[in-house]
C-alpha cells in the first residue's frame, strides 16, 4: 500500500466514524449527550476535509492522478 492509498483508507475510516456519531446523536435522548455526539461528528468532518486536502497535495507532489 502506498501513501495515497493509506490516506484514502483513513478518509473512509473518518467517514465511518462520522456516520457512527451521527447514529449515536440520533439515538441519544439526553440533550447533552446528543450535543456531544454531534460535536464529535462535526470534528470527523473536519478530519475528512484535512485528509482530502492532504491527499490532493500528495497527488500533485507525486504526479499521481
Amino acid at each position: 500500500m502506498d501513501w495515497l492509498d493509506f490516506i484514502k483508507v483513513m478518509i473512509v475510516d473518518e467517514k465511518g466514524a462520522k456516520a457512527k456519531y451521527g447514529v449515536a446523536a440520533t439515538k441519544a435522548a439526553d440533550p447533552e449527550l446528543k450535543a456531544m455526539f454531534q460535536e464529535l461528528q462535526d470534528e470527523e468532518e473536519v478530519h475528512i476535509q484535512i485528509l482530502e486536502g492532504k491527499l490532493e497535495t500528495l497527488k500533485r507532489k507525486t504526479g499521481a492522478g
